[in-house]
């Protein structure tokens, strides 16, 4: 089996794959937020790997086609962005300039058209090589598209460190909430953009000589914004951060006001009895206390040097030590093997008491 074979087989997988990924599309759609936007990134995907799509079926009537496709991989990831960011952030600040990558690669890959298709015809046989001053808008698009994703995926990958650095501050059950096979995919987009850009600079100057590199560069990377598409199209159980993370770094409340702030939360803590909730979240809890979330957040790290967390937490371990070990022998007889103390037994006895009396 040739190597030729091999990718084509390749293709075909990244296809079923796809046709996955509509499917879950379709299913999930109604619990999907969004969706408008998944749903662009979706239909560009096939429509970045049209090249390949035209090489595997041998479509030499479609070349003047040829070399139009690289723009849709920088809509596609500018669509992931728009439906990321939401999950992660309460209230998202779009910038005019993040279309900037998709209108200066669109504009440059215009440039293709002025290629003879006699030359875009010999490219479903053999990508080009060297030449730059000649060919170069064969090789500025795919450039451009290998920086556009790797900077819109550094964006990406950078909102999910945060979301994830800043999770304890927000939520008390963190596990929930957690969603690092997103940011692990967008992580490895990054890699490959950087290998893309690279494939595509050394194919530019002739440094090495790859007949296919342009189908090498669609693969790897159509791949990991496949998987991502694949990711997405689940619902995805997240807790958009209230934080305002410059405040929060910077401070800027007073003694008095921390004070203030951390008494009013706990009274509310007391009266509403809210660290019985399961899945409490400073959002919920800040609204329920009219306080504002990145004060709260702030107050309990300077003056109490805890996350919203840990200040919950010690309000369930109070309930556990004062009222579970007194009413349930169960729970009391594995206590003592553990330790009165044994926060981490206490804890999880919390959330299942929790659970099974809601």
């Amino acid at each position: 089996m040739g190597l030729e074979s091999v990718f084509h087989y390749a293709l075909y997988a990244m296809l079923v794959g796809y046709v996955v990924i509509v499917g879950r599309f379709i299913y999930y759609s109604r619990r999907l937020t969004n969706a408008v936007w998944l749903l662009m990134a979706i239909v560009s995907w096939p429509l970045f790997m049209l090249d390949e799509w035209l090489r595997m079926w041998q479509l030499s009537s479609l070349s003047h086609l040829f070399g139009l496709s690289d723009v849709f991989a920088v809509l596609l990831i500018s669509a992931i962005y728009r439906v990321v960011l939401p999950k992660l952030v309460a209230a998202p600040k779009w910038r005019w300039w993040l279309w900037g990558p998709l209108v200066v690669t669109l504009l440059l890959q215009s440039t293709v058209l002025l290629l003879p298709s006699v030359e875009k015809s010999a490219w479903l046989v053999s990508s080009p090589i060297g030449a730059p001053l000649i060919l170069w808008p064969a090789y500025i698009t795919p450039l451009l598209t290998g920086f556009s994703v790797l900077l819109l995926g550094i964006l990406i990958t950078e909102q999910l460190q945060m979301y994830h650095r800043y999770l304890s501050y927000q939520v008390v059950d963190p596990h929930d909430f957690r969603i690092r096979k997103v940011t692990g995919i967008m992580g490895s987009t990054v890699g490959v953009a950087f290998m893309g850009i690279l494939l595509v600079t050394a194919a530019t100057f002739g440094f090495f000589s790859i007949p296919y590199w342009q189908s090498l560069f669609h693969f790897i990377l159509g791949l990991p914004l496949l998987v991502a598409l694949f990711c997405l199209t689940k619902p995805l159980k997240t807790s958009p951060s209230p934080l305002d993370y410059q405040r929060l770094n910077a401070g800027g409340l007073t003694s008095a006001e921390m004070c203030a702030a951390i008494a009013r939360a706990e009274r509310t803590m007391i009266d509403s009895k809210a660290y019985k909730q399961l899945g409490l979240t400073l959002t919920d809890f800040c609204r329920r206390a009219e306080l504002d979330a990145t004060s709260l957040a702030l107050a309990l790290q300077v003056e109490r040097k805890q996350n919203f967390r840990r200040f919950v937490y010690q309000y369930r371990l109070d309930y556990a030590k004062k009222v579970l070990l007194r009413t349930d022998t169960n729970i009391a007889n594995v206590a003592k093997r553990l330790g009165l103390n044994s926060d981490k037994f206490l804890g999880e006895v919390m959330v299942k008491h929790f659970k099974n009396n809601q």
